[in-house]
């Protein structure tokens, strides 16, 4: 026998398999030691036995192994391995269950479901290789960098914590592949069918987009709102290309605009829209000295296009480096003469860009502070196109300069801080001088910038050719003067092309339409003059000024009032009565601010009635409605309600009281608007009382002849018969008179007048005046005054009802939405906005209007006197924090940050909430980079940042701005 029995030669081969197997396994047994040895077990068939059998056949088996014998030391230790692998065991699921508890049930239908639960297995997937595993980078350290200070608790990121909508860049394949169309289109329909509906590919939906503007722009070139629309589409790249690591996306997007722009301007040579949007883009791209240059020779090649002169005199003005006075007037010089050349050749065209221009220049003189020269020229121009004689606009200055220089001791005595000493003395001097002195008088004033010479204005004088332009220079010029439009409608504005006339805009008297519309507003009077009353106090004007109390006020006014007269009685008669409408009105908003003055003077008042009444007894005014319309509302706001109501009805009366009678259009118009304003005073939230339906009902019972049965079904058959013939005629574009009310109109709101009186049924009034502003739709100036009156009726029904505010919204969102410069709809928007808890501004918009956003800050700084008021400190600091970022984004919006309103709004704001010390210093570099022709600025400046008070000066003479009182001149005077 070997040694081995496994290397045995011995072996039998006829065994059993049962024997075959014992043999193989006696070589493992040895007598020194017993164990157990496992035997080998065959499994049962599954597939040919049934359950029992299965059964039986592993009960045999169990019954075979346990009668084996087993060693005590061998059963000790296989119990303790047991327990050890059970206790770890039980652990291990103890510890699972703990891990893996979830708060929702598996979704095993649908294997892709969104992970609402933060389940932290999807980070660690153990059940695929490393080579299919998703790897996340959700480390936070750096290679051989550990942070000092580690967080208490590190923040867990989702696994999908990136931006799967995000386009990623990716390496485009170089290979040219010559492919068919019906190919690449099958490819295409084949990946669109692969891709799920919810997963959106941006980058090929851009392409697809850009192909089809790329086609129709192909198809129609000529089309320019078209091309509008394909430049306005590149933001909508721009906007999800900004994940990408472009260094910076808005200059090339900037560029890519740029290059369509010129390529629209090659196929549409004459478009305006287009050029304005090309000189916009060359503006943000290049420096203000090589864009100068470029302009020059666009200029010289074009000299006619005004667009270009415009657009070059800007870049020059609101240049930090090159804006000078007498640089930026050489330039309006230029222009004008060769205006003045070529509207020989078209007088209509040419007088009213020339008319525009010298708007422009005359703002722009007032903006320095050259009040006398802008004065010298536009009297000129008013003798020379009205026939006027040649003293009939000379004024002499009634200041006795005495009597100012008595003041300004005073102010010098005052021990005030220098800042505060030049700038008392600044505004007192600014305020009283505004008309040139003669050479006899200079050497009495001392100052040689009050002594204008004929050369000085001589390039600024040009005879107007065409007929309807003398009553638009009038405008322009009392505009000039700061008096606002009353009212100021969007329709106006456009036809005096001041929609865009951003940088024209420094004084707080633009603001005035604001506080007191004049549309036929019933109610709201103390909330919109809320919107102003801060503004009106912290002396945001420039020049001489009417709002509040100083030595020049009245005579200021007085100015104004001889110029309103002169000018009025050299027009026709509509254009004459409209500028006396407007006269009038003012002197009803001069009424309505002094109401809050401290001391309140009676002498005002009579003085006021002694001119009304002489004006009115002139044979000329004596059967004007207009002109008692006028004055009645002006006894109204002085508080004489029964006054204003006798001189209505004696107005109406005086007519004949049937409008249906009147054969003449402009005294049948005339009669309606004082039967609406009647209606309207009595409806007034101010005055209304109960007795005041029946009062009304007999007042439109006077419109229809007497006659027996139902007056009130005879008084709406005829204003619906009114109704009914509006909306069934086609309308036609008349001309627009100023100031002036509409007939179709005014009997459209005495009906709706007339229904809510009678029926206080205001979704039928609604409805009535929404067909009649849809039927107006091609006639914007009437369809503006159809949409002030809903506003007015439906403001009034919310005031008295505390209902309707949602249909108030729609109606305000939708006037603005076509005619956002409507001031009216703005302060209904303001005052509605200044009451809401929140107030939120989506920075995200690129663009956003001037007036809009005026608006806005209104309501906000209505807001924080409202929360100062009440003593929410928190609230009210919220609030100012909004209102500054708010300022901040305005002052990145390139079209309305270069208004100087808007920075001393700024400004103002932070003289109020003590924020000078913080960002002073900061707002006025901002301002003056944007505005550095707008002497009110700087003058602001000095109480922003006074430590800058030298610096501010030393900017004023180098820009050779009008400075009233040098430093040299007020350290003698302080010496």
């Amino acid at each position: 026998m070997s040694l081995f029995p496994a290397y045995s030669s011995d072996k039998l081969e006829s065994t059993t398999c049962s024997d075959a197997d014992n043999a193989s396994i006696k070589w493992l047994s040895n007598s020194s030691f017993q164990t157990q040895i496992p035997t080998k077990i065959e499994p049962p068939d599954l597939y040919s036995s049934s359950d029992e059998s299965l059964h039986e056949s592993f009960s045999n088996v169990e019954k075979q192994v346990l009668p084996e014998t087993i060693l005590p030391d061998a059963k000790i230790y296989a119990r303790q391995k047991v327990d050890k692998v059970q206790k770890t065991e039980r652990k291990r699921r103890t510890h699972d269950s703990k891990r893996s508890k979830s708060d929702y049930e598996l979704d095993v239908e649908n294997v892709y479901f969104e992970d609402r639960h933060r389940d932290k297995g999807n980070n660690n997937i153990n059940t695929f290789c490393s080579r299919v595993r998703p790897y996340y980078d959700i480390s936070e350290k750096s290679l051989g960098f550990i942070k000092r200070k580690q967080p208490k608790k590190d923040l867990f990121h989702r696994y999908y914590v990136k931006n799967i909508d995000s386009v990623e860049t990716k390496k485009k394949d170089t290979i040219i592949k010559r492919t068919n169309e019906k190919e690449a289109s099958t490819k295409q329909d084949e990946a669109n069918e692969s891709i799920p509906s919810w997963c959106k590919n941006l980058e090929e939906e851009q392409k697809c987009k850009t192909r089809e503007y790329n086609v129709q722009l192909l198809e129609n070139p000529h089309n320019v709102k078209l091309w509008l629309q394909y430049i306005d589409f590149q933001d909508t790249l721009a906007y999800y290309q900004k994940h990408q690591l472009t260094k910076d996306i808005h200059r090339s997007t900037v560029l890519k605009k740029l290059s369509i722009v010129e390529k629209a301007l090659e196929k549409n040579t004459d478009s305006k829209e287009l050029l304005i949007l090309k000189l916009h883009f060359m503006t943000e791209l290049t420096p203000s000295d090589e864009l100068s240059n470029q302009l020059e020779a666009l200029v010289n090649k074009d000299s006619g296009n005004i667009v270009l002169w415009q657009h070059f005199i800007m870049v020059t003005q609101a240049s930090v480096a090159m804006c000078t006075v007498p640089r930026v007037l050489d330039l309006y010089s230029k222009c004008f003469c060769i205006l003045r050349q070529r509207s020989r050749t078209n007088p209509s065209v040419y007088d009213a860009q020339l008319l525009h221009m010298l708007y422009q220049c005359l703002i722009f003189l007032r903006h320095t502070g050259l009040w006398e020269q802008m004065w010298e020229t536009i009297r000129i121009n008013l003798n020379l196109n009205l026939n006027l004689n040649k003293t009939s606009l000379s004024f002499r200055g009634s200041i006795d300069e005495k009597k100012l220089i008595g003041m300004e001791e005073m102010i010098l005595m005052s021990r005030l801080p220098l800042n505060q000493l030049w700038q008392r003395t600044e505004s007192l001097r600014e305020n009283c001088h505004w008309i040139s002195v003669s050479r006899d008088e200079l050497e009495l004033v001392g100052d040689s910038r009050r002594f204008i010479l004929p050369e000085d204005v001589a390039d600024f004088v040009h005879p107007i050719l065409s007929r309807n332009s003398n009553f638009q220079m009038v405008i322009y010029s009392l505009l000039c003067l700061k008096v606002p439009l009353l009212p100021c409608r969007d329709c106006y504005m456009k036809e005096l092309s001041l929609k865009d006339f951003h940088w024209g805009i420094e004084s707080i008297e633009v603001l005035l339409p604001f506080m007191y519309p004049m549309v036929g507003e019933m109610a709201g009077h103390d909330q919109r003059k809320e919107l102003l009353k801060d503004i009106l106090e912290g002396r945001l004007t420039s020049g001489p000024q009417y709002l509040k109390f100083h030595p020049a006020q009245e005579p200021y006014l007085d100015f104004i009032r001889k110029i309103f007269h002169t000018i009025a009685e050299n027009l026709s008669s509509l254009q004459r009565t409209s500028i006396y409408i407007w006269w009038l009105r003012l002197e009803r908003l001069l009424v309505f601010l002094s109401k809050d003055e401290p001391l309140k003077h009676d002498n005002k008042g009579k003085k006021l009635r002694a001119t009304l009444k002489e004006f009115l007894k002139k044979d000329e005014n004596r059967n004007n409605l207009y002109f008692y319309k006028e004055y009645a509302l002006i006894e109204l706001e002085m508080g004489r309600f029964s006054n204003c109501m006798n001189i209505l009805e004696t107005a109406i009366q005086s007519q004949g009281a049937c409008p249906s009678a009147i054969s003449d259009i402009n005294e049948k118009a005339a009669l309606f608007s004082v039967y609406r304003t009647f209606i309207e005073t009595l409806l007034d939230i101010r005055t209304y009382k109960e007795s005041h339906k029946q009062w009304m009902l007999k007042v439109f019972g006077q419109m229809v002849p007497n006659k027996s049965g139902n007056q009130e079904a005879l008084i709406e058959a005829y204003l619906y018969s009114c109704v009914q013939d509006f909306l069934q005629v086609p309308l036609n574009e008349k001309e627009n008179i100023f100031f002036l009310s509409n007939l179709e109109c005014d009997a459209i709101v005495c009906y709706a007048y007339f229904l809510y009186i009678k029926d206080n049924d205001i979704q039928t009034v609604t409805k009535i005046l929404s067909s009649c502003i849809d039927h107006a739709k091609d006639y914007s100036y009437l369809q503006e005054m159809l949409y002030e009156s809903q506003i007015a009726i439906l403001q009034l029904h919310h005031k008295r009802t505390e209902s309707m505010q949602v249909m108030l919204k729609e109606s305000l969102s939708k006037v603005l939405s076509v005619y956002p410069n409507n001031f009216y709809a703005l302060s209904v928007f303001a005052e509605i906005e200044s009451e809401l808890p929140t107030w939120r501004f989506n920075s995200r918009g690129t663009e956003i209007d001037l007036w809009r956003a005026m608006a806005m800050c209104l309501a906000v700084r209505r807001r924080i006197g409202l929360l100062t008021k009440l003593d929410h400190s928190d609230a009210m600091n919220a609030a100012l924090n909004k209102l500054l970022s708010f300022h901040l984004t305005l002052s990145r919006i390139p079209s309305i940050r270069c208004c100087p309103l808007l920075w001393r709004l700024y400004m103002l704001l932070l003289r109020e909430h003590n924020l000078c010390e913080k960002k002073g210093e900061e707002i006025y570099h901002e301002s003056v980079t944007q505005c550095p022709w707008a002497r009110s600025i700087y003058i602001d400046a000095a109480e922003v940042a006074p430590q800058l008070l030298t610096q501010i000066q030393d900017v004023i003479r180098e820009k050779e701005l009008r400075m009233h009182v040098t430093p040299e001149e007020l350290d003698i005077l302080r010496g």
